[in-house]
């Protein structure tokens, strides 16, 4: 057997060695220090003392010989060595609560997840399906994450999630994918912009004040890779951050955008923003719900993805 590998089995077999003299509440305090920063911020979130948490902090790092955190005036900074622990500290609190609602009494559905999904997706489809699950399954506690499909893709892969939904496919070699639902990129401007009533073609498009997402993302690139394919070129450019500064602006009837159907069609079938209409303009994205390999999906966590699919 070659040296490498057997420097993995000793390696994995001391990180197990050294996990088997912990407890799940420090890990649950090592956690929330690492998410909060700050040993004052972890231990408001957990509803104990500072002391306490400090002491639980140091405890766990004194069995582990190594410290975690860096620490600074500012507050704690997770270290190589907390990066090390970090997922497999996930692993053993979704394995503690599995276990304790192995045991509980309640619906035939229950248990927990945590579940993350990019922008899109999360504000207008998932923050909607959420409270129609949990109506029909009240012992089932769901925690959703929205960020940037990158950051979801990170956090299912170093074990922070069960599930996420992204608008891409994973990059990552240990993820798995599949299609979940289908959308489709529009040109959208308000009511009471000109434009409306024109003929819309490239070079008018191209004079337009185009209001675009300032954050520099996959969705940011794809649509900018898109206007120019449609030979648009952008002249006059307002940037904001959020989806809704986008459509509260060009709703104005100053200025046009790319946005997701996902996002507007409930303003367009209201009559408050307009798609328009560009010949050959016809771009569609899938997203896809993805997880870990060699880690099948419990049984919750494949009920809330069958749920979570779009309807028609």
């Amino acid at each position: 057997m070659r040296a490498s590998i057997w420097h993995d089995i000793l390696y994995k077999t001391a990180i197990i060695d050294l996990l088997m003299r912990i407890t799940l509440k420090q890990l649950s305090i090592f956690k929330a220090i690492h998410t909060c920063g700050q040993i004052s911020k972890a231990a408001i979130e957990l509803h104990m003392s500072v002391p306490a948490v400090s002491m639980a902090l140091r405890d766990l790092e004194d069995s582990l010989g190594s410290r975690l955190f860096e620490r600074s005036s500012t507050g704690l900074t997770i270290n190589d060595n907390g990066e090390v622990m970090l997922p497999y500290a996930n692993e053993m609190l979704s394995k503690g609560m599995e276990l304790e609602h192995a045991f509980a009494q309640g619906s035939p559905i229950r248990g927990s997840i945590k579940v993350g999904c990019s922008k899109t997706a999360g504000n207008y489809v998932l923050s909607r399906k959420i409270p129609m699950f949990k109506q029909q399954h009240p012992s089932v506690d769901i925690k959703l994450f929205i960020n940037n499909s990158l950051s979801i893709e990170k956090m299912v892969a170093e074990k922070e999630l069960d599930l996420g939904f992204v608008d891409a496919k994973p990059g990552h070699k240990n993820l798995l994918q599949e299609p979940w639902l289908q959308d489709r990129l529009c040109i959208i401007t308000g009511k009471n912009n000109p434009l409306v009533t024109e003929i819309i073609t490239p070079e008018l498009l191209s004079e337009q004040l185009w209001v675009m997402d300032e954050t520099i993302s996959v969705s940011r690139i794809r649509n900018t890779q898109l206007l120019k394919s449609a030979n648009i070129s952008i002249k006059q450019e307002l940037s904001m951050n959020t989806m809704g500064a986008i459509k509260r602006a060009i709703g104005t009837g100053v200025g046009i955008s790319v946005l997701p159907l996902l996002a507007v069609e409930e303003e367009v079938a209201r009559g408050e923003l307009i798609e328009l209409s560009l010949t050959d303009w016809d771009y569609s994205r899938r997203y896809w719900a993805i997880y870990r390999s060699g880690h099948p999906l419990s049984s919750l966590a494949r009920e809330f993805l069958e749920f979570s699919r779009p309807t028609t």
